[in-house]
């Protein structure tokens, strides 16, 4: 039997199977399972791209590969000169991701068909606050890495020491805003895809996918460089 439209939507974060160990339940939701598959599309797409630059071949590939670590290179210079070289690798990891992650959501409307697991995992808060912490926590080692854990406490109480409260309250807030963001973003996205697509067949829908495709390239960049910016914030702290 066919899904209403509001079916469709109440029902894009949905268990799909379970794992029982004992009495403990594992669930795998429709948004976990996604975020594994883009995790390996993302994978297979950029060790293949690596292994042509490598060998050079085939050449299309290799060019890619060299046009898409340049552009990299020269914007995370742009942001914090020769230091922006060690920070590339997470920062390009974590754009790759959640690209592929926003843009697996072009295919969501495939639910209807059964495949219910076709489905950006970035229209889960809990997905995305996990994508935020993992950014704020590298942000944090980057800082103690760099200048040392005592400095690092230290700066919390800068300029002065009843900064502190508010620094801490700044420190939570930031994944919390990174994941809203991402999260309110991607979902409001899903909601008009899904409409348009149960209510329109052809072109405007496919007019809607290629907006679709710029959202996500401009949710992933926003992403990353608000991440960015926090490591530059750490790293200016005590330059």
């Amino acid at each position: 039997m066919k899904e209403s439209l509001q079916e469709i939507i109440q029902h894009s974060i949905r268990p799909l199977f379970q794992i029982e160990i004992g009495d403990f339940v594992l669930c795998f939701s429709s948004t976990l399972v996604a975020s594994f598959v883009a995790g390996v599309l993302f994978l297979a797409v950029f060790v293949s791209i690596g292994v042509a630059v490598q060998k050079g071949k085939p050449k299309s590939l290799a060019i890619v590969g060299e046009i898409i670590y340049l552009s990299l290179r020269t914007f995370m210079r742009s942001m914090l000169g020769d230091k922006g070289d060690q920070f590339a690798p997470f920062i390009g990891a974590l754009f790759g991701y959640i690209l592929f992650s926003n843009l697996l959501g072009l295919f969501s409307p495939l639910g209807g068909l059964g495949l219910h697991w076709i489905v950006s995992p970035n229209i889960d808060l809990s997905c995305t606050l996990a994508l935020a912490t993992v950014g704020i926590l590298y942000v944090h080692t980057v800082s103690i890495r760099g200048i040392g854990f005592k400095k690092w406490l230290h700066h919390f109480i800068e300029p002065y020491v009843f900064m502190l409260p508010i620094k801490i309250v700044e420190e939570i807030v930031k994944p919390i805003s990174l994941s809203v963001r991402l999260f309110g973003n991607l979902f409001g996205e899903h909601v008009v895809y899904e409409i348009v697509f149960y209510l329109i067949s052809f072109v405007v829908p496919v007019l809607l996918i290629f907006l679709g495709m710029f959202t996500g390239i401009v949710q992933a960049y926003v992403f990353s460089l608000l991440v960015l910016i926090y490591i530059k914030e750490t790293m200016g702290v005590h330059t």
